[in-house]
């Protein structure tokens, strides 16, 4: 996993410190400030980052992850903070629904990681913190590599954030897959009722959880790259198929559009790899249409942004005795929800079988097949995160069309997501699925474009 996609360096220094015993004293006196500061709005509150490791040398930031109840209340913990003199809260790069802060303490910085209770940074990151303190081997690798660039990069923050990375998401795999994680991490938010939420949030929330469903992954596979950097995401995984390649989340200015759509489009060249570019309602600039089909990009697919009001649907499921519907939780079941439409065929199967060896059970993704007489016949997966499901990739095999399969691995997973707790289900409707979800009862609220080179 790489940070980078041709930005220049950066001129921070470096510096990397030994192990200091008054660290987690001075991460327990901070924590108390921002209890008292947030109250009830903070659930929990982590140390997180080489400071929290037992003998690992770190740069001297403290880094805390807050656990928030509800992300709606952004703007009341902004203002406790700032009276805390940090710094005003800015938009993580990691962007799902998260924030980040600094202050400059009296010997020492504090780095603030905010997310709502349930995100799968949270996990990522104490999962981490957990696997390297309790394998000395990984810590003294870890160590060893954080000295040698600093060492090697002692002005350029970012190539020693960067030459870290391929190590991070080999330990973020490890940790994910170890028996010994924690297990009792506190449940997603599901949201207020479908009534009280506003046309913005929705939005948002849309786009934060199509995020996590094309980036979550990514972040424990070895064979894929995921670039985060101001002004977009990349994920790359190498394969003959653009299903599984693509930029998001664009969020630069229009005067410089024109240089990071060129660094964009020159990273997947280099790679030899086909993408697509999917533009969300919030993405940045306004024009960025404008400006990719001036740089040889044109519109491939319009798709339709719905929700469904699940408070308002009494959870009656369509009858089909002859289709039985399970959960794909490894190799077969998933190479069967990749069976059932591919593009490439051999790309889909290869990416599933990553997807296997990687897959959780307390992952925010699950994916669901429909079979009849034992042949895979309809899928579809739900991602749940931003306090909605969000219900991605409802296809039907050719020749089970027009048998009501589609419409009833829908209802499947939407009565999956009432008992969970959620709300609000959302999704991307393609033209062809757009009469399923309209009859359903899915209303619209806005659009997602993808662009490829002509």
């Amino acid at each position: 996993m790489s940070q980078s996609a041709g930005k220049v360096a950066s001129r921070d220094k470096v510096e990397v410190v030994p192990y200091d015993k008054q660290w987690p004293h001075l991460f327990k006196d901070e924590a108390n400030r921002i209890q008292k500061a947030l109250g009830e709005c903070l659930k929990e509150i982590y140390h997180i980052g080489s400071t929290s490791i037992h003998n690992m040398p770190a740069k001297p930031v403290i880094d805390i992850l807050l656990v928030l109840e509800n992300a709606d209340d952004i703007h009341f913990i902004s203002e406790q903070l700032t009276r805390l003199n940090y710094d005003h809260l800015r938009r993580q790069i990691i962007p799902h629904v998260s924030f980040f802060t600094k202050r400059q303490g009296s010997v020492i910085r504090f780095h603030l990681h905010l997310h709502e209770r349930g995100s799968p940074q949270i996990q990522r990151h104490v999962n981490f913190r957990d696997y390297v303190s309790q394998h000395p081997h990984v810590a003294h690798s870890y160590a060893q590599l954080k000295i040698q660039l600093a060492s090697q990069f002692a002005e350029d923050i970012y190539s020693y954030v960067s030459g870290k990375d391929k190590l991070v998401q080999e330990i973020d795999a490890k940790a994910k897959l170890w028996e010994g994680r924690k297990r009792d991490y506190l449940p997603q938010n599901t949201g207020a009722r479908a009534k009280d939420w506003t046309h913005e949030k929705l939005v948002k929330a849309m786009e934060a959880n199509l995020n996590v469903h094309m980036t979550h992954f990514a972040q424990y596979l070895s064979q894929v790259e995921l670039l985060r950097v101001p002004g977009f995401t990349l994920v790359n995984s190498t394969l003959a198929d653009d299903t599984f390649n693509y930029a998001l989340d664009a969020d630069f200015s229009s005067a410089n559009a024109d240089e990071k759509i060129s660094e964009v489009t020159d990273y997947f060249h280099q790679k030899n790899s086909p993408f697509s570019w999917w533009i969300s309602p919030n993405d940045k600039p306004d024009d960025l249409s404008s400006h990719l089909e001036n740089k040889g990009y044109e519109n491939t697919e319009n798709n339709c942004a719905m929700y469904f009001d699940l408070d308002a649907w009494d959870g009656d499921l369509l009858s089909m005795p002859e289709l039985t519907i399970v959960r794909a939780t490894e190799e077969k079941t998933l190479r069967d929800f990749a069976r059932v439409l591919a593009n490439d065929e051999a790309a889909f199967k290869t990416y599933f079988s990553w997807i296997a060896s990687i897959l959780t059970d307390d992952d925010p993704i699950e994916y669901y097949v429909g079979y009849v007489d034992g042949k895979p016949v309809v899928r579809g997966l739900s991602c749940y995160f931003a306090q909605v499901a969000g219900l991605h990739w409802l296809s039907t095999a050719p020749f089970a069309r027009r048998k009501g399969y589609g419409r009833a691995m829908q209802e499947y997973r939407l009565k999956r997501a009432k008992d969970l707790g959620y709300h609000i289900a959302v999704l991307q409707a393609s033209s062809e699925g757009y009469p399923l979800y309209r009859q359903l009862g899915y209303k619209e609220y806005g659009r997602f474009r993808e662009y490829k080179l002509k």
